[in-house]
């Protein structure tokens, strides 16, 4: 098989058919991945333009396939993109209209979701702990040690717990009162991804935007875009190191390294099956039509493309040899951003220990709807982790 009919084939993933008029912007984010990755651009210039065409709050098949379409351009921009979206999918679920803008991408929502999946599978605790105001109000205090999509007007959507049990997901400002921002810089290959540690002291929460109380239900309701989006973007990581690794190739490559390759490729094409397999039942289970997919299969799925994301950026690097080692090339960036998915969440060690564990993961209950009938034509409140989330 030849690389380049090898390429046409990664393109994309067979799941939806992308708008003719994504083509130009995913080529621009390719052009600028080299200058994100330097700090000289910022990213979220393509999602305002995928956004100015519907795209930010598209159905799962669809966004799946955009995340992968963008990570093999700039893994960047497909991280950023993923929290976006997953924090779009944490309002649908929960009936919660967006803030203004976040729909088109004029404002920004960030994912601060990890530590409610560390804390379900006993990793952790929730950080930010709430009490409760005399006017129906929440108050805020705590640490989110890692978030995301934090840039000026955004929004953040994170758990936070109480006396007990007691349990909510809230969302708030980041330009509100008591909310202060710490940027993490320096980081390998996000660097504009607007990353940040997030402090809140007593940050009062109006009942408008508290999402719901109901975080076991609300968790197994956005458990699979949140994993299927991720998964998309490793995918699309690692189809184009295999590309570049086939274009790349001369004689004495593809006969010493044929195995590796072989692998890989055998890899990918299982991957993409499962994972178009997986959304396509995750949608149907949306729509009431299927039962939802079993959280095991959810999680192997991310973990395994998540590995091949690392086999695939390595053997690039192994047959372009030494002009992929300097630091701008597309070689060097890919390898930085594969290095990433070990420790986004859920991690590695989340992924593997959620699949050694005993007894198998939870299932999912029913429709969160009616977990808070009084928010759902609820207007945009007025306030105003060691995990990458």
């Amino acid at each position: 098989m030849t690389s380049a009919v090898v390429t046409e084939e990664r393109s994309g993933l067979g799941l939806a058919a992308l708008p003719p008029s994504v083509g130009a912007v995913v080529d621009d984010v390719g052009a600028q991945a080299g200058a994100v990755d330097r700090g000289d651009a910022d990213l979220w210039d393509g999602l305002r333009d995928l956004g100015e065409q519907g795209l930010l709050t598209a159905p799962l098949p669809l966004v799946v396939e955009l995340a992968h379409s963008l990570a093999r351009r700039c893994t960047a921009t497909s991280f950023s993109l993923w929290g976006h979206r997953s924090a779009v999918e944490y309002h649908e679920a929960t009936g919660v209209p967006l803030p203004a803008g976040a729909d088109v991408g004029t404002v920004a929502l960030a994912s601060g979701m990890a530590p409610a999946f560390k804390e379900e599978a006993g990793l952790g605790e929730i950080p930010l702990e709430l009490t409760d105001g005399a006017d129906g109000s929440l108050s805020v205090t705590g640490v989110l040690p890692w978030c995301s999509n934090l840039r000026p007007g955004a929004w953040i959507v994170a758990p936070v717990r109480g006396a007990g049990d007691r349990r909510a997901i809230i969302r708030f400002a980041r330009d509100a009162d008591g909310v202060t921002v710490k940027p993490l810089t320096g980081l390998t290959a996000l660097d504009g991804t607007s990353s940040g540690v997030v402090l809140l002291d007593d940050v009062r929460i109006p009942a408008g935007d508290v999402l719901t109380e109901d975080l076991p239900a609300f968790r197994d309701r956005v458990r699979a875009p949140f994993l299927l989006i991720q998964t998309g973007m490793c995918l699309g990581l690692a189809g184009a190191a295999l590309d570049a690794a086939e274009s790349a190739a001369d004689e004495a490559s593809w006969h010493v390294l044929a195995e590796e390759f072989r692998q890989a490729t055998a890899g990918w094409a299982t991957l993409r099956a499962e994972l178009v397999r997986t959304v396509e039942q995750a949608t149907a289970a949306s729509a009431g039509d299927a039962a939802r997919v079993p959280p095991r299969n959810l999680v192997s799925v991310r973990l395994e493309s998540a590995l091949l994301a690392g086999r695939a950026t390595r053997l690039e690097q192994k047959v372009v040899g030494g002009r992929g080692y300097a630091l701008g090339s597309d070689t060097s960036r890919r390898a930085r951003e594969a290095a990433f998915l070990p420790v986004q969440s859920p991690t590695e060690t989340h992924l593997r220990h959620l699949l050694a564990a005993e007894p198998e993961l939870p299932t999912a209950p029913p429709d969160l709807s009616a977990a808070a009938p009084d928010l759902r034509a609820a207007e945009p409140g007025a306030s105003g982790t060691g995990d990458p989330a």
